[in-house]
């Protein structure tokens, strides 16, 4: 039986000092990883949203010596990491999507336990970092307190089980993705609810499944106002579609 193949797709913005290492990354080791899972890796799209630093250029560059590397350039100002995301499922050629970060703090040999879950029936699987902690390293403190602070604010508006919605790693099946992105209404951090609330109303299975996870020190994401936005998008999605 042939693998399933598979589209990555990485969100970017203002990477122009992690994009080489992932484009490395793709070089050396993404196929086997994958093809180990037993997923086909045809294509990793890259999705430069908007950027204010220099990763249009290095995305071009490292294009020429990566195969399967797909740079999707967005100009004008910043959408929102949903948005890009969506904007990389519209490209996907794939028959499942593996969203993951441009820092690959979850490593791609994990997309295996996520799509032994979509083998045995899942439309969408997510990878947790709370399920197992024992397997996850690097996330500070301060960082992991407003995690958990925040899944509680995320449970409580969104009725929705599941108790990491926020790792940037998730398996999802191509047309689910689509189906689910058609009427995004949130285009930033937040958009990782919306997915899994939309999924929750048409009765899509949902299934969470711990991975290792290595946090990386130069994040460029500024924890504290992402999460006051992300808790305020929330709270609109939890007023739209729980009246729905």
């Amino acid at each position: 039986m042939a693998a399933a193949t598979v589209s990555l797709v990485v969100p970017s913005y203002n990477e122009e000092r992690r994009l080489p290492r992932l484009a490395a990354a793709l070089r050396s080791n993404a196929h086997d990883d994958l093809a180990q899972a037993g997923l086909d890796l045809i294509e990793t799209i890259v999705i430069d949203d908007g950027s204010l630093d220099s990763s249009p250029d290095v995305l071009r560059q490292e294009e020429s010596s990566t195969p399967g590397l797909v740079p999707v350039i967005r100009e004008g100002p910043n959408q929102g990491k949903g948005a890009a995301v969506a904007a990389g499922v519209a490209e996907a050629r794939g028959d499942l999507i593996l969203i993951s970060d441009v820092d690959l703090a979850a490593p791609l040999a994990e997309a295996a336990p996520l799509f032994d879950a979509i083998e045995a029936g899942a439309d969408i699987a997510i990878g947790s970092r709370a399920i197992d902690p024992s397997h996850v390293t690097g996330i500070p403190l301060r960082r992991r307190a407003m995690g958990r602070t925040f899944n509680l604010l995320v449970r409580l508006m969104s009725g929705l089980p599941y108790r990491d919605t926020q790792c940037g790693f998730k398996l999802l099946r191509t047309s689910v993705a689509r189906e689910l992105m058609a009427e995004q209404i949130t285009p930033g951090f937040a958009f990782d609810v919306e997915i899994l609330m939309r999924a929750r109303r048409a009765g899509i299975r949902v299934e969470e499944v711990p991975i290792e996870y290595h946090h990386d020190p130069d994040s460029s994401i500024a924890a504290a106002s992402a999460s006051a936005r992300m808790a305020w998008d929330v709270a609109r999605l939890g007023w739209k579609l729980r009246r729905a």
